[in-house]
């Protein structure tokens, strides 16, 4: 292939890598799986049974997650549906996220053995228990299924949420309202993200980060496919450098209590370190996405999604929730915070620029603010 407007070119592969983000052996593995070749053995006894396992493990999942996706349609998921419908996620959404229902005790482990699938192979999968008299139990029992998948699409593990909510807080014997697969040879939650392999598909120049899957599908369903999700932890580098295969531009989406504007602050850290400019989408008075555009509509969405603030001048607004404005005192404290962080920026010119619109925002002489940034930068160097 060649453009001849900017004069990159290359084979297969290379075009492989660049439209996918994908590294040159995840080509050669996909073209291989596409065009039905088998790729040699590697010569090590230990790669090959780890390379037949994860195959193998792939088939299960995918087992996994067409049985659950029938079995929400099926009378006995009648607890599902009607999630599934006090959610409002319409049978589009289902298809293209195959949302589905676990059934009880070990429904699955007897489909799996019956479709001929080893134990080795189910129980590395996670989707099975083995209990120490011997027994072997599903993982996931009268729980909402969420399938994650890889940037290829291929599943790797699974999200399942509870649906009697007074079992969270069940004082004998509580439950946690997500299970999330253990990692495994096919899954490592820090370096995926729910929700990217429909979201790359939208060739958007941003991803939204969101905070659980819940968000990814109720976006998706307002019409913004750009949104991915962390999986049941905080965002990780692997994270942040996986997107940066596809984008350079991330809105953050997180909720907006404290928690979630802490986790805000320390995506923010991350993605700068991975070179990606970043934004903050405000999320008030609504906790979440999903409840914003549930009660707000997707134009207003829209509108929040347009008005992003930008990133440094996030932290600084959170930052002043810290001091008094109104006292000499705590104003001054203030500005010196700020001052240490502007001399963080190592260009002129983005230092500059930051300085002017800081400066702009709380009335002050952007050449007062400038000689302070000045000395503090002159203690780091």
């Amino acid at each position: 292939f060649h453009c001849f407007g900017c004069g990159v070119g290359g084979n297969v592969y290379t075009f492989l890598m660049k439209i996918e983000g994908i590294t040159f052996k995840e080509a050669l593995e996909q073209l291989a799986e596409r065009a039905n070749i088998q790729l040699p053995k590697l010569e090590n006894n230990a790669d090959t049974a780890r390379e037949e396992l994860k195959a193998k493990v792939y088939k299960v999942n995918e087992f996994a997650a067409e049985f659950y996706h029938q079995n929400l349609y099926k009378p006995v998921a009648k607890i599902g549906q009607e999630y599934v419908k006090k959610r409002k996620m319409n049978r589009e959404t289902l298809e293209a996220y195959r949302i589905g229902f676990s059934g009880k005790f070990d429904e699955l482990y007897k489909a799996l053995k019956a479709q001929g699938f080893g134990e080795k192979e189910i129980l590395e999968s996670g989707l099975v228990n083995k209990n120490a008299n011997g027994t072997y139990i599903d993982r996931y029992r009268e729980r909402l299924m969420f399938p994650i998948c890889d940037a290829r699409g291929k599943v790797i593990a699974f999200g399942g949420r509870i649906l009697d909510d007074s079992k969270i807080k069940d004082p004998k014997f509580p439950q946690p309202k997500y299970i999330n697969s253990p990692e495994n040879v096919v899954y490592s939650k820090g370096r995926h993200l729910f929700g990217l392999n429909v979201a790359k598909k939208e060739s958007a120049k941003k991803l939204l980060i969101v905070e659980g899957y819940m968000d990814v599908i109720s976006m998706h369903q307002a019409g913004f496919n750009q949104a991915v999700a962390s999986l049941g932890t905080a965002l990780t580098d692997g994270q942040a450098n996986l997107i940066k295969r596809y984008v350079k531009d991330v809105l953050v989406c997180y909720d907006s209590d404290g928690p979630g504007t802490k986790a805000s602050l320390r995506a923010i850290g991350i993605f700068r370190n991975a070179g990606l400019r970043t934004k903050v989408i405000n999320m008030e008075p609504c906790k979440d996405a999903d409840e914003f555009i549930k009660t707000y509509g997707a134009d207003a969405f829209q509108k929040r999604i347009d008005d992003a603030e930008n990133s440094f001048l996030y932290e600084v607004r959170i930052l002043e929730r810290n001091y008094d404005l109104n006292d000499p005192a705590g104003k001054t404290s203030f500005f010196n915070e700020v001052s240490v962080k502007l001399a963080s920026f190592e260009e002129e010119i983005e230092r500059n620029n930051y300085i002017e619109a800081v400066a702009s925002k709380y009335f002050v002489s952007a050449d007062s603010l400038r000689k302070l940034v000045a000395k503090y930068a002159a203690t780091v160097a």
